[in-house]
């Protein structure tokens, strides 16, 4: 029982960081502290008792805990902490039927672009840390963050705040921007662009995002990979991002480097209705734009 509630201290624990992390305030930082302090209680009780059934004495049991003997006995008698595991089974229960367990109702689909966007951010991040060269207690010490956690973030154990993400990447001599759409999709989040320029930015920023995902494949490889129909002066002007490109070769980019062009279909939708909405509309005929044609009556009505 003490290693079950052991793996749950490790949740809570990274849950903690990661609020702080975030950003959280201190309402929600003290209420992940007094949860990890509770199941902290929980621990100690089930570890003695699983000593305890191990046929360890009272009396090793009063020095690991710098405490008499009679007072230990008191503290972790066999029925005082089944009690109190009794009580964490229903705390634990009534928890899984809180407003904050309720399963994900979100359409297959919005679930299954979150764990991809989740699993292509952390190979994203990979193949960043594996680029830079640096261990992963140095990549510890330069962001004060724990080994442990970090190497869950890399494995894609857990999806951290957006400011930790951030500092992994400037960590790893990378480009926030490539990350930043992947990151929001993992959340579940619709793109909010601020204008064209937003969104166009936005948009080679997740496609980019995802060839770094992929390894960063040579772009013949990627022409290979969309089956010959995108050339390689496509693929390069896909990366560079000049322009807004076509929803076919958007697509074919996508699939070409291992992701689910449903998944960028918003994104780019919201570059282009932008684009769209940024062109004049059709020019008006002016003295200086006038064809000879226009002058011509015959020709005028012969049109």
């Amino acid at each position: 029982m003490g290693r079950l509630i052991a793996e749950e201290l490790y949740s809570l624990a990274f849950d903690l960081l990661e609020a702080e992390y975030g950003g959280a305030d201190l309402g929600e930082l003290l209420g992940r502290a007094r949860a990890l302090t509770r199941e902290t209680d929980y621990y100690v009780g089930a570890a003695v008792r699983d000593a305890r059934q191990r046929s360890v004495s009272w009396e090793e049991v009063a020095k690991a805990a710098s405490l008499s003997t009679a007072t230990a006995r008191v503290r972790w008698g066999e029925m005082k902490v089944m009690r109190q595991l009794q009580r964490r089974s229903v705390e634990r229960a009534a928890l899984r039927q809180s407003p904050a367990a309720v399963p994900d109702v979100r359409p297959k689909e919005g679930r299954e672009a979150v764990g991809r966007a989740s699993r292509q951010l952390a190979a994203a991040l990979s193949q960043l840390h594996q680029g830079s060269g640096l261990m992963i207690r140095e990549v510890a010490e330069s962001t004060e963050l724990s080994p442990s956690y970090v190497s869950r973030i890399l494995s894609v154990d857990r999806t951290p705040s957006w400011p930790v993400v951030r500092q992994l990447v400037e960590t790893f001599g990378g480009d926030p921007l490539e990350l930043r759409v992947l990151w929001e999709i993992a959340q579940g989040l619709p793109p909010a662009p601020q204008d064209f320029i937003d969104a166009a930015t936005r948009l080679n920023g997740v496609l980019r995002g995802l060839y770094l995902a992929a390894g960063r494949p040579v772009v013949k490889t990627v022409c290979d990979q969309s089956n010959g129909a995108l050339d390689e002066a496509a693929v390069e002007e896909l990366l560079e991002g000049t322009e807004v490109p076509t929803w076919e070769d958007t697509g074919r980019f996508v699939t070409a480097v291992g992701g689910h062009p449903a998944d960028i279909r918003p994104q780019w939708e919201a570059a282009y209705s932008l684009l769209l909405g940024a062109c004049d509309p059709a020019p008006k005929v002016t003295e200086t734009s006038r064809s000879p044609q226009d002058d011509d009556p015959q020709q005028a009505e012969g049109r």
